[in-house]
């Protein structure tokens, strides 16, 4: 019993710890317009963010373009575009994007 109290504890204190927890949804608007798709990060926070992620783009006739960023800082009250362009003559259906945010360990 006291081990299996043990390492309940132990995991516990694994997946609640700060490294697990420091990373959370981006706060974005996006807009799918015929030719492109485009996301705004924003940063209503009081201190400054890093964020990643990727962003897509289905065509009518069911192609999916992508294009990401890596480590973008957004200062207070800041904002990152992320832009997803389509082909002449194949028009975007809907648009999704898949990013993360994390608090900086530093000032920047």
């Amino acid at each position: 019993m006291k081990l299996k109290t043990l390492v309940v504890a132990a995991l516990m204190a694994l997946f609640t710890s700060s490294a697990f927890a420091q990373w959370f949804p981006g706060i974005v608007q996006v807009s799918v317009l015929p030719g492109q798709v485009a996301f705004v990060v924003s940063n209503p926070h009081p201190q400054p963010i890093i964020c990643s992620g990727q962003v897509y783009g289905q065509t009518v006739y069911g192609q999916v373009f992508t294009t990401f960023f890596i480590e973008q800082v957004l200062p207070i009250g800041g904002y990152r575009y992320a832009y997803v362009n389509a082909i002449p003559y194949a028009p975007f259906a809907r648009g999704w994007a898949n990013i993360n945010c994390r608090f900086t360990v530093w000032p920047y």
